[in-house]
């Protein structure tokens, strides 16, 4: 039997104790390798064995995990348990990376964006922006990166980036991809959602914290602020309901 979207955030939350939630939903485990498929995206989850915190967040591909973890540099591992330093040729702290089409895409602070396709040699890459990106996910074959003054840009490589229009000038903390749906979360309660990343909407969050974090959990969306006092669950990133 297919658990309600109640028992199944009711269980996720008790597996990941509420203290803890803003935390663990700041940190994304990338799935085992083998599950991994070139050019496809996987959902994220808690990341048990962060090479460097509860800041880290991450994506697989190819067998290998990539961590980032407000540095200039990444973490690579194959099992999760051993973690490597990279470097990148960035010097800007980044925030977050995300897996696609083959490449690895992290981004960070001023605009920073660096690609790879095996996690151990990186490009540097032009954002077309200077703001300070927070967030990126991949879906429907491209990548999706948020950021500060409601910085908005997507890439089918990873490589060449399109700056989008965005209905709102809040900062825009974190972005996941599911259900078929791009959802970004920011300042003041802001929740955008979009089917391809192009075209953004606004969508009624009924809170007015800044929400950090957004995350997929067994077909839910799940947003909350940095202290987790604010937590909403979503089955389709629209309709929003507070837990």
């Amino acid at each position: 039997m297919k658990s309600s979207p109640s028992n199944t955030i009711g269980s996720f939350l008790a597996s990941t104790g509420m203290p803890a939630l803003a935390g663990l939903l700041a940190v994304r485990l990338l799935l085992a390798g083998s599950q991994a498929v070139a050019g496809e995206a996987l959902v994220q989850s808690p990341l048990a064995n962060a090479p460097c915190g509860i800041h880290a967040r991450g994506a697989t591909g190819n067998g290998v995990m990539v961590a980032v973890c407000r540095q200039p540099w990444v973490w690579t591992s194959t099992d999760g348990v051993t973690w490597v330093e990279r470097q990148t040729g960035n010097v800007c702290l980044l925030h977050d990376v995300a897996f696609g089409n083959g490449v690895y895409v992290a981004v960070g602070n001023e605009g920073a964006l660096v690609a790879s396709r095996d996690g151990v040699s990186w490009t540097l890459g032009d954002s077309r922006t200077d703001e300070r990106l927070r967030g990126i996910a991949f879906g429907k074959g491209g990548f999706v990166a948020v950021g500060f003054a409601g910085t908005v840009i997507t890439s089918k490589d990873g490589i060449r980036w399109t700056v989008r229009n965005c209905p709102t000038e809040e900062s825009l903390r974190a972005v996941a991809f599911d259900q078929g749906t791009f959802v970004a979360v920011g300042g003041k309660g802001t929740i955008l959602v979009s089917s391809k990343g192009e075209r953004w909407s606004k969508r009624t969050s009924g809170v007015s914290v800044r929400l950090e974090h957004i995350e997929q959990h067994d077909g839910l969306f799940i947003a909350s602020d940095s202290a987790g006092t604010a937590v909403l669950v979503s089955a389709d990133g629209r309709k929003w309901a507070a837990r």
